[in-house]
């Protein structure tokens, strides 16, 4: 970085130095030679004067043409002083001297006026007229000379350009040479372990605690030390998520047993099997066995995200009906929807694939039937709950609405985040998993899970599923690489 710095810099230096020759070049340009200029065109100009005024004072006789000449005399003199000043004396000295003469004869014509001698003044203007026509001559001998030294001057400054811009480019191509090198070096050393490290990173953050082999562990650099303490983070998070699996897992069918026995013991005791049963202990028996369902479907729904981590849930692929899929939902939750006095609809239109290939009851249960319970958790006596599916782009989509309370907008990114509740009301009607449930079956066979909420308005939850296995596998194929940008 360094050696391209100093490359850099030193065009620049070299630049701003030919810039100050050139400013000067163009500073003598200016102020010399336009100078020059101006002076040549002003004693063309007085001489031009000086020869009119003359005829005029020996034609007629008035003194005003001599006085008006005089001065014109004076103003050449003074242009040839300014042409001399601009560095030209060489040239401007031979005006001089003709100037001088030029004003010898024309004070010899205004002796011989003022003496009355017309005709010896008329054949003295016929000896100075000549002088005039020398004056042009060596005018513009003054101006062949002007234009030679500014010729010189741009050819300098042509060549001070072409020299500051030829090697100012081989300067920069030889910096942009470095430069390449340097960046290969630094994409070969630095870059490349770094980018394998942020992927290894994000498969990590996803859940895949894999220690990865293609890190640079052997470097005794920085990069080696942090991939050597990521490795042993992975291994770490690993054996933390395998003991945790294993609690979920074996504590999950360690609670079904007893749930089981207070389930069996309740409704035993609820018909009677013990002895009779009053109306209070009828009622907490029923309350004990809403709850074991409860405390059950909880279990079940860990065991579920265990399984759905370890990638231990397998599913069972066949051609599901449609319709009858449709059927058994609106069989299923009308009951409750009934009980609850909640207007409740299920809508399969046309265009709707008549089969799909799904794994049934999961997509019955554990997908439409969180859904479903949801919805009928939040939404009040009186309210709207719609099933609808229809065909489009060749998929299935299945949207549930509901009237319900609805989410912030603030929240909807986190709905199918694990054990993320809305709300207190909703951490005592569930634990936050079947939404997580329901979004890895969805993304399980190929489709994908979405949700729109107005809050106080309602929510919506929209499916869509591949209808054939071949645009289920191009779709599991197609998996996003979180690591990329």
């Amino acid at each position: 970085m360094c050696a391209i710095a100093l490359l850099l810099v030193l065009p620049a230096l070299y630049a701003a130095l030919q810039l100050s020759r050139l400013r000067e070049i163009a500073s003598d340009i200016s102020v010399t030679h336009g100078a020059a200029y101006l002076a040549m065109g002003r004693f063309q100009a007085h001489v031009n004067d000086i020869d009119r005024f003359t005829r005029n004072y020996v034609a007629i006789g008035e003194p005003e043409f001599a006085e008006r000449r005089n001065i014109a005399l004076d103003g050449a003199q003074q242009e040839l002083e300014r042409l001399m000043g601009a560095g030209y004396r060489d040239v401007a000295a031979r005006a001089d001297t003709l100037l001088s003469t030029i004003g010898s004869g024309v004070a010899r014509i205004d002796t011989l006026l003022q003496a009355g001698a017309t005709d010896e003044a008329t054949t003295a203007l016929g000896t100075v007229t000549p002088l005039f026509a020398r004056a042009d001559s060596l005018i513009q001998r003054i101006g062949t000379e002007i234009d030679r030294r500014s010729g010189v001057d741009l050819t300098a400054a042509s060549r001070i350009s072409a020299a500051a811009l030829t090697m100012t480019l081989l300067v920069l191509v030889a910096a942009l040479f470095i430069a390449l090198l340097i960046g290969a070096w630094a994409t070969q050393t630095v870059i490349r372990p770094i980018h394998r490290l942020r992927r290894a990173t994000a498969e990590v953050a996803a859940g895949e605690f894999v220690i990865p082999a293609g890190l640079p562990y052997e470097r005794a650099d920085e990069i080696g030390d942090l991939s050597r303490s990521f490795r042993g983070m992975t291994q770490q998070l690993a054996n933390l998520d395998r003991m945790k699996a294993e609690f979920m897992s074996v504590a999950a069918h360690e609670l079904k047993t007893p749930i089981n026995v207070v389930s069996g013991y309740a409704e035993l005791i609820q018909d009677g099997i013990y002895g009779a049963v009053t109306d209070d202990q009828s009622t907490a028996l029923t309350a004990i066995q809403e709850q074991s369902r409860n405390l059950a479907q909880l279990v079940n729904q860990l065991l579920d995200i265990s399984r759905l981590e370890a990638g231990g849930m397998k599913l069972e692929i066949g051609d599901v009906s449609v319709p009858d899929l449709f059927e058994r939902v609106h069989r299923t939750f009308d009951v409750l929807a009934h009980k609850q006095r909640i207007n409740f609809t299920v809508t399969l239109e046309e265009t709707a694939p008549r089969t799909v290939p799904a794994d049934g009851a999961r997509l019955r249960d554990q997908v439409l039937g969180n859904l479903l319970a949801n919805a009928l958790k939040f939404t009040p006596e009186g309210g709207r709950i719609g099933v609808r599916g229809w065909g489009e782009d060749g998929r299935l989509c299945i949207e549930v609405t509901d009237t319900g309370a609805g989410m912030p907008a603030s929240q909807l990114p986190h709905v199918f985040d694990k054990y993320y509740q809305i709300g207190e009301t909703a951490r005592s009607k569930g634990a936050g998993l079947g939404l997580t449930i329901a979004h890895d079956i969805i993304e399980e066979h190929g489709g994908t899970i979405s949700v729109s909420s107005q809050e106080g308005a309602g929510t919506t939850f929209r499916i869509r599923l591949p209808s054939s296995r071949k645009e289920m596998e191009a779709a599991l194929a197609t998996v996003p690489d979180e690591s990329s940008e």
